[in-house]
């Protein structure tokens, strides 16, 4: 029953996984939140666990392996996919906020 919950496989990934994923999200966005400073905590940990679960979820699919290896690519994925993300949406308010004091 345990197992069902941190099965990984491209087929199916356990509840843990999941979650695993989204922690990395708001991680990624307390840190882009601290690190930068800005007013937008709300939107940065909604764009960090979507594009975290977006990225472990993609590496799962289209990567093969065991389930350590297929566990550890997933969750560098999910890092990736977030801090990927968290600096395109940053860089898209700078411009747009700089543009409108224009």
């Amino acid at each position: 029953m345990y197992m069902e919950l941190i099965e990984i496989t491209p087929e199916r990934t356990g509840i843990v996984i999941w979650l695993v994923w989204a922690v990395i999200g708001l991680v990624a966005a307390l840190i882009a939140k601290r690190s930068t400073g800005r007013g937008t905590l709300f939107f940065d940990v909604i764009i960090g666990v979507v594009a975290a679960l977006l990225g472990g979820t993609l590496t799962v699919s289209y990567i093969g392996g065991g389930p350590v290896q297929l566990f550890l690519i997933s969750v560098l994925g999910a890092v990736f996919f977030a801090a990927a993300a968290l600096l395109l949406t940053g860089w898209l308010i700078s411009y747009f906020r700089r543009r409108e004091r224009m």
